[in-house]
């Protein structure tokens, strides 16, 4: 896979973990990254570079140029076939997505991978986004950044989606559970009085009826890792959850 031209501490992150239904059937290219183009179209209205054209990954980016991903917003033949050859014959083992917008700068990149066809355990999607600064969200602040959130947890019907600066990863207060970061939903509906550190909680609706909600840690601002408040206040709602029970382990996913 050819370079991203991230720096890791400037990069934003959407994570989720997800089960798809026995009924789509394996190596099924085409379901996937059609399930995968509104959530794109919907951050391209944030954000014009995130509108593609989309690349497959390659092992450089000469290569990566000649995969578009799409052609007029549909699957393209050459993204089906180079997806078809590389697991010819390995029909049921996991297998994995990298899309690439395309921009070489650090503030423009961004990567999407999705996972699938992975038997017992859940697959994920990814979505990473250079961003100019530690402080920014080419998003935009939280309630754009949660339509977002919302469109990835109906698509795939997530347990938890987290969403905030990738180094956040690593001051989360538990290793083996989702952190919150600037946002995480969970399949419940929650209240106030359940987790009052939190700044907003944004029910997710599907045919009018709430199937979750996402907890947002900082509102008057971007979430900055490197501002102990954001982090603490982040934190503080971990360990909120924990206490109730609310806070998955990955294990259990």
């Amino acid at each position: 896979m050819f370079p991203l031209y991230i720096n890791r501490e400037q990069k934003m992150l959407l994570l989720a973990q997800h089960r798809d239904d026995s009924s789509v059937r394996q190596g099924n290219y085409d379901f996937h990254l059609r399930r995968l183009r509104p959530i794109i179209e919907s951050m391209s209205r944030k954000d014009a570079a995130l509108g593609g054209p989309w690349y497959l990954s390659a092992d450089s980016i000469d290569e990566a140029l000649q995969r578009p991903v799409y052609a007029d917003s549909e699957p393209s033949t050459v993204a089906i076939s180079q997806l078809t050859a590389e697991y010819n014959g390995r029909i049921s083992d996991p297998k994995s997505i990298y899309c690439w917008n395309g921009k070489q700068s650090a503030d423009e990149n961004a990567l999407i991978s999705i996972t699938f066809d992975t038997g017992a355990v859940s697959s994920f999607i990814e979505i990473s986004l250079g961003e100019k600064r530690l402080d920014n969200s080419r998003l935009g602040l939280y309630k754009a950044v949660a339509e977002i959130v919302s469109e990835v947890v109906l698509a795939y019907n997530a347990p938890y989606v987290t969403f905030g600066p990738r180094a956040y990863q690593e001051k989360q207060v538990f290793e083996d559970r989702p952190g919150v970061s600037w946002m995480l939903y969970l399949p419940h509906t929650l209240t106030p009085a359940q987790v009052p550190e939190a700044r907003a909680l944004i029910p997710v609706m599907r045919e009018d009826k709430q199937q979750g909600t996402i907890i947002v840690s900082v509102t008057d601002d971007v979430f900055d890792v490197s501002n102990r408040a954001h982090v603490k206040v982040a934190n503080d709602i971990e360990i909120r959850l924990a206490d109730q029970d609310l806070l998955p382990r990955f294990v259990d996913l």
